[in-house]
């Protein structure tokens, strides 16, 4: 079995955005370019799911950090309409599509990819969801016109770390695009540096308390002082909640099934 688990609005802003210019001509450009996209899926995968996210101010992360993704904006009224008529077309389809107050899709993905039996495929450019990458789970990750299939291993020698210690290194360097604080002063390669070396930032702010950071790192150690609360909160906001609520019963995620 092979299930394809997308981000909906990840997916759906990326063609609108990639269709702007040729909407005077044909508004329906964006949707008849995602339905092709989608109907390609039906014959590379038995099951596909959609999944939508939930109200920002309902999710943890928001109630953890009110600041939370706060720089992003409202949907442009012509993106909303393409998001009503992409998840009608969905149902028409008969394709499994779930938004869950209180979680974003990311969680409901990462619940359903470690619990499905089969190969699980996520489709989207979100890094955070390089967390969930092992045997079984795979991201495809679309990038201007073509699409790399991320597997563990391509993880593990691009970044140079394991997939879950991922939120690690977010933690210390943060994430603008979600607007997650991070350490001051911690950028990528020290981030990578140190969780190489500490595994997490638990244990690397374990080891700054007892004095036991590697004689190379205590060039770090004024940085990364009185900044723990900011680094835990961080990877807090970054770690995917795999055990939201979801629909286990698999044949729901077969493609076409919930039209009978």
């Amino acid at each position: 079995m092979r299930l394809m688990l997308v981000d909906g609005f990840n997916l759906l802003s990326r063609y609108y955005f990639a269709t702007e210019r040729r909407r005077a001509l044909d508004p329906e450009v964006t949707l008849k370019g995602l339905l092709r996209k989608v109907d390609g899926w039906t014959n590379e995968f038995t099951h596909i799911a959609f999944f939508w996210d939930g109200p920002r101010e309902t999710t943890h992360r928001f109630a953890l950090f009110p600041d939370y993704k706060a720089t992003r904006t409202g949907l442009p009224e012509p993106l909303f309409h393409d998001y009503v008529k992409l998840r009608a077309a969905l149902t028409e389809r008969g394709i499994f599509q779930s938004e869950l107050a209180g979680y974003e899709a990311d969680d409901l993905i990462g619940a359903v990819a470690t619990a499905f039996p089969g190969e699980s495929y996520m489709y989207s450019s979100d890094r955070d969801l390089h967390q969930l990458l092992s045997s079984n789970v795979f991201q495809i990750v679309p990038k201007k016109g073509e699409e790399l299939l991320m597997s563990r291993e391509l993880f593990e020698a691009t970044y140079g770390v394991r997939p879950l210690q991922f939120v690690d290194v977010k933690a210390l360097q943060g994430d603008a695009s979600d607007n997650i604080p991070g350490v001051k002063g911690i950028g990528p390669k020290t981030a990578t540096i140190l969780v190489q070396s500490y595994d997490t930032v638990e244990q690397l702010y374990e080891l700054l308390r007892t004095e036991q950071l590697l004689e190379a790192h205590q060039k770090y150690a004024k940085k990364l002082d009185g900044h723990e609360e900011v680094a835990l909160l961080s990877k807090r906001l970054s770690q995917i909640d795999i055990d939201a609520p979801i629909e286990t019963d698999w044949e729901a995620y077969r493609f076409g099934s919930l039209l009978f």
